[in-house]
């Protein structure tokens, strides 16, 4: 095996001025530079592959990684398209230490995403974003790209960096992911293909169609080279989702024929059914110009639209917990935990019946102008970016209220069985108007950048070249969410204070929906009753439906709070406006020396970078004269920070086939734009002292009241800082398998947490309970991984070939108390650990190639993970305690496969399919006393799609 040095070792074999027009991309055969044989030979590992299947996409990552000054790993185009993923997200699972939520966010586990959402390196969310080695973003409040949201058949290969360097760019604490486009000059002459497919869901039965077009060539004019890429990409898919839910257990000594006993009863169970429609359209364009051997530019537009909507129908509890009782004959575990039987509930147990629709249109663009200049003995690339992305979204739901007589539940099976009064529930004269609730969001980030870099070959020496460079960018990023707005319309609670509309809290049939819930689970259970709820008109009907259905009640002065208004997307309470500014530069050795009898070769570099944030907002005062009088004050909330990140990579090679890297540097990650809003509202609550002094007649004066800011936002917030060292040891035994294993650990501090602190604002101390950048972690973390392929073996078994890995990561986080969850009768927890962290994962990828035939199975299972500690539904408020339970997305797998059949040269057959396994998603509630169990179940279709795939 060779492996490549840049500089001084490369001018030892070959002429510098080739090397340095090689790593310009111009002395490949596409461009026509003729080199000699010697130099071919010196140049192995720079080798073009051409990929062709999957063996040769294993080649050219193996290569990728093998040749990298970074630990890293790498998918190829063809790695995507073989694999039986049809998005980014869900082929970024597959690599050594990543994994992925499926979960609309993270925080919200009632709605589930089939596709895959959130991306996990190494244990953590803090993931740099990257198109062509610069930055890039969604406009969601974060600073990653959601991958999700990007064609796969866009990207020449993905790239996931673990360990840093000097010119990279600073952000991913966690580490950074790359998609590389295609560049024109990336094969010679012209290129055409094509994907026509269809997609299908085998729940939801919906077929969908998905295509794509390329188009490539380059030619060679008077004036120098030229070439210009063109790819289109369009993709639909229509999904279902099934869930049932089993809500919190409560300490209960009052349950009848248990008085004086403790048992734990849960609030209720529910259930809901989600349908899913996305389009994902994307289109790329390069244009590459070389005028000579020494001089190339390459101008890129890349644009990515997501459409987006979801409907959902769903009927849940809407109880209070300590109303609930069990009727005789109910089944308890030994430590009191009800395991089946049935709740009722004086007068019947409230439950909600809504028709949700909820949208969105993501769109990120990206245009990117890059030059390249190679001398005799330097390199110099410089270029300019503006990505704009911008989302909005509109979240509409309408609510029937009905009292069930009873609830049965049964959580002995592997599925719980969930059922009620069917009668009852099919009867459009039980329900009255319940609530209504609609999400309006407007999001827009645009980021200018430019940079320049310089490497300077030396002469003989321990150092070959000196790198250095340095980048600015100034983002904006405009976010306006008027968060939920909930109104109650006619519930059983509030049909006192309506003193004009009586005659309206019960819909009329017509303007009701029957949920039949078919097929529900497959029919693994049994199907839960039919359920009315508002006809789907009202969600969609939106604002003029709320507005219809608002004015058919009035009511008494003292409910007056009730009235429904539309939010103003425009109101400053609602807008999160931020304009944040970066200033980087760095220098970076290269190295290379043999003294030691061995080649080792590597880098060593410092990054210096500073932020300046200023986030627009405003601060509300106190309701009182003693602090302000409830006035509104603008507030330009202004915080920077400097950070120094040097970074080591030594690469020895112990023999022709055996690496041993070792990395150490430090990372950092700034906080998201949504965590640093600036509306800050501070509140002034009489204290028991002070109502008494009131009272007393004395006059009011500050001692007499509790000063508190309660948040979810802080524009102080400082970045994540990690300390962190990779050791690993990589085999290359075969031109085609290998087998590495990766040790590394982070040092974390600044770990954003919501805890309890003191800050002023206008003279006096406020208790403010919000973000703060000001616990300590640490991750630790092992990797494991095997490529190989079994040509050794006699035909047909020689096509044969297999990938499997393994993570393996702890996790400790050193935070307050106060930022720990509570339990429903109040008792708190341990520490937590990282949301997204599995402590085990595995793939395991069994692949047959042979001739025009291939096929592809493909195994992911990960661990348990924390999904949330305040997750809708597992949190509230009763009898004083404040609650909100850890919730883990319990250990799941999933099996993918794919078959291909190459019809000849140019035209191939591929059938994918996902979710193989038609697997079961659980969530698993923690709780103290009654024990952890299982809090809710989501299954989805099993996909299917049928490609035919064209190249020339």
């Amino acid at each position: 095996m060779k492996t490549t040095h840049s500089g001084l070792e490369q001018f030892k074999h070959a002429k510098l001025t080739a090397f340095l027009l090689a790593s310009l991309g111009l002395a490949c055969p596409a461009t026509g530079l003729a080199q000699t044989d010697s130099e071919e030979e010196d140049s192995e590992a720079l080798e073009v592959i051409e990929v062709k299947g999957m063996r040769a996409s294993v080649i050219s990552a193996q290569a990728t990684k093998m040749n990298s000054n970074k630990i890293m790993d790498g998918i190829s185009a063809d790695d995507i398209g073989a694999l039986p993923d049809r998005s980014i997200t869900e082929t970024l699972q597959r690599v050594a230490g990543v994994a992925i939520d499926r979960y609309m966010s993270l925080g919200d586990p009632e709605h589930f995403s089939v596709e895959g959402n959130g991306v996990i390196v190494r244990g953590l969310t803090q993931v740099r974003s990257e198109l062509n080695g610069r930055g890039t973003f969604s406009a969601d409040g974060g600073r990653t790209l959601s991958f999700g949201d990007v064609p796969p058949e866009l990207l020449n290969a993905v790239n996931v960096y673990k360990s840093p360097s000097a010119d990279q760019i600073e952000g991913g604490l966690a580490g950074t992911i790359d998609l590389e486009t295609r560049l024109p000059f990336h094969r010679d002459g012209q290129q055409i293909a094509f994907d026509i497919s269809a997609n299908y869901g085998d729940v939801i039965k919906e077929t969908k169609p998905g295509y794509s077009f390329l188009y490539s060539n380059n030619w060679d004019t008077s004036a120098g080279k030229v070439g210009f890429l063109f790819d289109i990409a369009v993709s639909e898919l229509s999904t279902r989702n099934d869930s049932m839910y089993v809500r919190p257990f409560f300490y209960r000594d009052d349950i009848a024929g248990y008085e004086g006993s403790t048992v734990y009863v849960p609030r209720g169970a529910d259930w809901r059914t989600m349908y899913f429609n996305r389009e994902r359209n994307g289109a790329y364009a390069a244009l590459q110009y070389a005028p000579s051997e020494n001089h190339e530019f390459t101008l890129t537009y890349f644009s990515s639209d997501y459409d987006m909507q979801w409907n959902e129908d769903a009927i849940f509890v809407d109880n209070w917990p300590y109303g609930v009782q069990v009727e005789s004959g109910a089944q308890f575990s030994d430590s009191g935990v009800l395991e089946k039987g049935r709740l009722v509930q004086d007068g019947g147990i409230p439950m909600g019946a809504d028709v949700r629709a909820s949208s969105q249109q993501a769109k990120t663009e990206d245009i990117a102008l890059r030059y390249r200049y190679a001398g005799e003995q330097f390199l110099v690339e410089t270029s300019l970016q503006r990505v704009s992305s911008d989302s909005a979204g509109l979240d509409n739901t309408v609510a029937t209220q009905i009292s069930v007589p009873y609830i049965d539940v049964d959580l002995t099976g592997s599925l719980p069985t969930v059922t009620s009064d069917a009668s009852y529930l099919g009867n459009p004269d039980n329900y009255v108007w319940n609530f209504i609730m609609d999400n309006q969001y407007d999001r827009q980030a645009d980021m200018t950048a430019a940079d320049i870099d310089v490497q300077y070959f030396l002469s003989d020496g321990f150092f070959e070249a000196v790198k250095f460079g340095a980048r600015y960018s100034k983002t904006s990023s405009d976010n306006a969410d008027t968060g939920y707005n909930w109104s109650p319309l006619a519930p059983s609670w509030l049909q006192a204070a309506i003193v004009e509309g009586q005659e309206n809290i019960v819909p009329d049939v017509s303007e009701l929906n029957l949920n039949s819930f078919d097929n529900f689970f497959g029919g693994d259970v049994p199907a839960p009753a039919n359920v009315y709820a508002p006809d789907a008109s009202f969600a969609f009907g939106y604002p003029q439906s709320f507005q219809a259905l608002q004015d058919r009640f009035v009511y008494a002065d003292w409910s007056a709070w009730a009235y429904w208004n539309r939010r103003d997307l425009n109101d400053d309470q609602y807008t999160n406006d931020q304009t944040e500014e970066t200033a980087a530069a760095y220098v970076m050795l290269d190295f290379f020396t043999d003294a030691l009898g061995k080649p080792v070769s590597g880098n060593v570099g410092v990054r210096y970078v500073k932020t300046e944030n200023t986030a627009h907002g405003y601060l509300q005062y106190p309701n009182n004269a003693l602090f302000g009088n409830g006035a509104f004050t603008a507030l330009d909330a202004e915080h920077d920070y400097s950070n120094w990140l040097p970074s080591l990579n030594v690469k020895v090679e112990l023999t022709d086939d055996l690496l041993l890297r070792f990395a150490a540097a430090k990372a950092m990650a700034r906080p998201n734009f949504a965590d640093l809003g600036a509306n800050i509202v501070l509140n002034a609550n009489l204290s028991s002292a002070g109502e008494a002094s009131q009272n007393a007649g004395n006059p009011p004066k500050v001692e007499d009241y509790v000063l508190t800011l309660d948040s979810t936002q802080n524009p102080y917030l400082d970045p994540m800082e990690s300390n962190q060292f990779d050791v690993s040891l990589e085999w290359y035994y075969a031109e085609d398998s290998s087998a590495y294993v990766a040790l590394f650990t982070k040092d974390i501090s600044g770990y954003q947490v919501p805890q309890l602190s003191q800050v002023e604002f206008g003279g006096y101390t406020y208790n403010a309970r919000w973000p703060v950048s000001s616990a300590d972690a640490e991750i630790t973390g092992v990797e494991l991984s095997l490529n190989h392929f079994f040509s050794s073996l006699p035909a047909p078994f020689d096509g044969f070939g297999v990938q499997m890995n393994y993570t393996w990561i702890d996790s400790e986080i050193d935070a307050d108390s106060s930022s720990q969850p509570v339990d429903t009768d109040g008792s708190g927890y341990e520490d937590m650990p990282f949301r997204g962290l599995s402590e085990n994962a595995v793939n395991l990828v069994l692949m047959y190639e042979k001739g025009p035939f291939s096929a592809r199975l493909a195994y992911n299972w990960r661990d348990e993970f924390l999904i949330a500690t305040n997750a809708n539904g597992f949190t509230g408020t009763e009898n004083g305690i404040t609650y909100g339970l850890p919730l883990f997305n319990a250990a799941t797998a999933y099996l993918d496969g794919s078959v291909t059949y190459r019809i000849n040269d140019n035209y191939a057959v591929v059938l994918e399919a996902n979710n193989l396994n038609d697997a079961v998603t659980k969530n698993e509630m923690r709780q103290n006393g009654p024990g952890n169990h299982y809090s809710a179940y989501h299954v989805n279709d099993i996909r299917y799609a049928l490609s035919l795939r064209g190249n020339f």
